[in-house]
């Protein structure tokens, strides 16, 4: 077995020097006078609708449905845009079409002024007259692109570049409209959230008459109120188009199965030392068990809450704890080196809690707890996601994990339905993009029955991994306060045991949880992924993760698994000299793979435009003219290249905060050397939104080089890297524990 090795690479960072090339019309795509004239009639509409509504907002909500799944360059640059300001600046919302999957579109709101629509009419019409003069009626990629297509723009009341732009944004616009109305869940309770606009949601509410006697509702950050059915019809009635989003409240939290309870004798537990903590997030605890001197409780609750939990049984959240605490000795098969963790355990519900009080209580908690880096957080909701925005809750646990140094490890839900003749998506908070979603999976590698599916946002991969959380027939085993080991199953006793790997590689190996989370996927991964496991990745993610940490933290002999830490702090991250050993033709003998995580701040109001930046990951041998001969051929930041947003995503995972590329394993041969005989690694970041967040981002990749002969390179790898000066470390298991026991000893002072 080889040891992880961490270097330290010395990273160039470059500036963009790309030079945005000419707007043209894609080459399927036109604009005619025909389609003009439908959109300016589109807009009247607009127009008249909110001339015959009640005046709220200072100005105007429109929704711009395009044709495709448009990347930010080609979103609309002149049509709708004000003095002084660019288009982008008015987007407050983002979803897409309801096509079947792979053939949805983008719709994006903008909050705009009416004497800009009214101007962007008049720039339509006068566009029109260009066509018709100009082109017979109708602008194509033959007749109209630069530099071929030689026009005559003078004559008419707009420059070049305006009746250019104007063209080219038509050709991605299928039509505008008034935001539509959002659908009604059926519940008796609501969490809606508004567009952003000029004006405060107390003052929307003020001018709608709306007060807390009359309608009861209470408020969950700048834009999201909870309310009732009766408040949430009068609102789809007087302003349906400033309701961004609506997603229910109470989607009561749901506990897992719980098998027959057979008593046991007394179990005998060693004092805890100095082991790291886990915070738990979940029903109330239970102090009566044999291993309460493991954890701190804290009864997390309201008076009224309090008052309530006298005489209910602790089961669901005191079992939980038992496999962070001692999951290997109630499951012997589930060993997995990890040895025990003490629980700082926080019971928030008796039972059931609404989505608005856990999110307040999550966020007083981990304000309040900086010590604790990983949180496990088994609960969820029988409600599937939306395919439009994200849950409330969840983007509140992406926010926590951009802000603070914290991961949330979150079960994948079940499907609790006594029927299931198909699988339903997961519920919340399990789309939380952050956090390490974990499913649950069979003994023999299957997905259990109750497993719910991903996608999120009809895009981003969750569940990330799967782990073994039993079935109704092959169950795991918890400890019940009252009756001892107990046969469970379901993903809340998936996610306790990927919390322990989790917090063993941040607290004892000294790991940055950006790496930690890259080596959960990457040995879920595998070099099977490409092969099987993506068939099934909306029910396992990238896997299942191996059961002992020594897999994790080690790779077999013919195998070179490095990590690398670093911040992204400009357009490009790069290294373009790591000197991976060559064989004696002078060939690399090897297939690779590489993992990049990170943990981007998101913006819900963006709905499925959520994650505020993307870091691309390019790796592999640099060519003649310095380029990166990508092993996933990578082409999105060549200039010369050109790729569509909807092809980025689904190729490249744009956007995505996990990137996986791999070669397939099968019978590989060495590739060649070019001139350079080095290979390099670059991070490439952009932004979504126009106010640029101007921090560095943290983020680790975790790199494996398998040598197709199995020969063990690996010694010859860290002298190569030792003489060009980097420091080259063997992440050893043994060593890390000695490094962390000794900085918990209690020095005494004589």
């Amino acid at each position: 077995m080889n040891s992880i090795l961490q270097v330290k690479l010395h990273f160039f960072h470059e500036r963009n020097t790309q030079r945005p090339s000419p707007r043209n019309l894609r080459s399927a795509a036109e604009t005619s006078v025909e389609k003009i004239s439908a959109l300016i009639e589109d807009l009247r509409v607009v127009l008249r609708y909110y001339k015959s509504t009640p005046k709220i907002l200072k100005d105007i909500l429109i929704d711009v449905n395009y044709n495709d799944i448009i990347a930010k360059s080609n979103r609309i640059q002149r049509l709708l845009k004000p003095e002084r300001k660019k288009v982008n600046d008015l987007i407050v919302g983002a979803r897409f079409s309801d096509a079947p999957a792979g053939e949805e579109n983008h719709i994006i709101t903008y909050y705009v002024d009416v004497n800009t629509v009214e101007k962007t009419i008049k720039e339509l019409e006068i566009t029109s007259d260009f066509l018709s003069k100009k082109l017979q009626g109708k602008a194509t990629a033959k007749n109209f692109n630069k530099p071929e297509c030689n026009i005559d723009y003078e004559g008419f009341l707009l420059k070049e570049d305006a009746l250019r732009n104007i063209v080219i944004d038509c050709s991605v616009v299928d039509s505008f409209s008034v935001p539509a109305i959002a659908p009604v869940p059926d519940k008796e309770s609501f969490l809606v959230t508004f567009f952003h606009t000029e004006l405060s949601l107390a003052s929307i509410l003020e001018k709608l008459n709306i007060d807390d006697i009359k309608f009861r509702y209470s408020f969950y950050g700048d834009d999201t109120i909870s309310v009732t059915r009766e408040l949430y019809a009068f609102l789809n009635e007087r302003v349906p188009y400033l309701i961004s989003m609506v997603s229910t409240d109470l989607s009561k939290v749901t506990l897992d199965g719980i098998g027959e309870r057979q008593n046991i004798e007394a179990i005998e537990i060693p004092a805890p030392t100095n082991e790291p903590t886990i915070g738990v997030i979940d029903t109330l605890f239970s102090e009566n068990v044999y291993f309460s001197e493991w954890v701190e409780n804290i009864d997390y609750l309201d008076p009224i809450e309090q008052s309530m939990a006298q005489d209910v049984q602790r089961e669901h959240g005191t079992e939980v704890t038992s496999i962070i605490v001692d999951g290997p000795r109630l499951n012997p098969w589930l060993e997995d080196g990890c040895g025990r963790f003490r629980v700082r355990h926080f019971g928030v519900c008796v039972e059931r809690i609404s989505t608005s009080r856990l999110v307040r209580k999550i966020k007083e908690i981990v304000t309040k707890n900086p010590d604790i880096h990983v949180w496990n957080l088994s609960l969820g909701t029988d409600d599937e996601i939306s395919r439009n925005f994200m849950s409330f809750d969840a983007a509140v646990l992406d926010e926590l994990q951009s802000q603070k140094n914290i991961i949330f490890i979150i079960s994948g839900t079940n499907d609790n339905r006594e029927e299931r003749s198909d699988r339903i998506k997961i519920g919340s908070p399990a789309d939380s993009l952050n956090s390490i979603v974990v499913n649950s999976v069979r003994r023999n590698g299957q997905p259990a029955t109750y497993s719910r599916k991903g996608n999120v946002l009809s895009f981003f991969n969750k569940p990330d991994v799967a782990y073994y959380g039993g079935d109704f027939d092959e169950r795991v085993i918890a400890f019940s306060p009252t009756s001892g080991e107990e046969p469970v199953y379901g993903t809340s006793f998936a996610a306790p045991w990927i919390s322990r790997k989790i917090c063993y590689l941040i607290d004892i190996m000294g790991i940055p949880r950006e790496i930690a989370k890259a080596l959960i996927i990457d040995s879920a991964a595998g070099w099977d992924y490409k092969i099987s496991t993506y068939k099934q990745k909306d029910l396992v993610g990238y896997g299942i993760v191996p059961i002992d940490i020594n897999n994790i933290l080690t790779s077999v002999s013919e195998e070179i698994k490095i990590i690398i830490y670093g911040t992204s702090e400009s357009y490009k991250t790069a290294n373009y000299a790591i000197p991976v050993p060559r064989n004696e033709e002078n060939k690399y003998p090897y297939i690779a793979r590489a993992v990049l995580c990170y943990f981007p701040e998101c913006s819900r109001q963006q709905g499925v435009d959520y994650t505020n930046r993307e870091l691309s990951l390019q790796f592999g041998r640099i060519k003649s003219n310095g380029k990166i001969d990508d092993i996933n051929d990578n082409i999105q930041d060549d200039d010369e290249a050109h790729v569509n947003e909807r092809q980025s995503r689904k190729e490249f995972r744009k956007w995505e905060n996990t990137k996986f590329i791999s070669k397939i394993l099968k019978n590989n041969r060495p590739i060649k050397s070019y001139e350079e005989r080095l290979w390099g690694l670059a991070v490439t970041s952009k932004e979504r939104l126009t106010s640029r967040t101007g921090k560095g981002l943290n983020f680790g990749i975790v790199i494996t080089l398998r040598e197709v002969n199995g020969i063990n390179r690996i010694q010859d790898f860290i002298r190569a890297c030792t003489l060009r000066g980097w420091i080259v470390t063997e992440l050893n298991v043994q060593n890390q524990v000695d490094i962390y026991n000794a900085n918990q000893e209690d020095i005494e002072l004589e």
